[in-house]
């Protein structure tokens, strides 16, 4: 992550606060890390709150986000109808349908409510992408034609068996 911060920071924010390219990008990204953990070092005492463990608190707040983000890359995947009104709903309502959720249903675990929020992102998404147009908008990155998502019968019959794998690990461990 210090690797990260340091490049976005020297190649992407400072030229566009300073207007001008980094003189010695190396030292500036160095400086940028260091800042950046001496942050983080500083604010995770209270962003942790109640929590016993740092990753209890990241998997918190990543299962505010990541339900509708699955939801987004399914339906482009799986569902052409789906229109961007529809994914930024489901961005959107992501976080607020966790939010509800802890703050109404507390005592739900947190892989019920993320999966509850996940089938709640991809209802609104369906049902906004319906009420609206479908305005279809030509990438200039790939060509749409070319994509082909059709699987064989094997493919299929070994998908639906990693799904019934998994579902049991769920319900005889859970």
């Amino acid at each position: 992550m210090s690797n990260s911060i340091a490049t976005i920071f020297t190649v992407d924010v400072l030229p566009r606060i300073r207007k001008i390219e980094a003189s010695d990008p190396i030292l500036i990204g160095r400086i940028s890390a260091v800042i950046a953990m001496v942050v983080a070092m500083s604010v995770a005492k209270p962003l942790l709150g109640n929590f016993d463990q740092a990753f209890q608190y990241i998997q918190e707040f990543t299962g505010f986000f990541t339900p509708g983000i699955v939801a987004i890359f399914l339906l482009g995947i799986v569902s052409p109808g789906v229109t961007a009104n529809g994914a930024l709903t489901a961005a959107i309502g992501s976080a607020i349908f966790s939010l509800l959720g802890r703050l109404l249903f507390p005592d739900i675990p947190f892989m019920d409510r993320v999966a509850i929020v996940f089938v709640l992102c991809v209802v609104s998404a369906l049902l906004v992408s319906r009420g609206s147009s479908l305005e279809r908008i030509d990438s200039p990155f790939f060509d749409l034609s070319l994509f082909n998502s059709k699987t064989n019968a094997s493919f299929n019959l070994s998908s639906c068996l990693v799904v019934i794998i998994v579902g049991s690990f769920y319900a005889v461990w859970w």
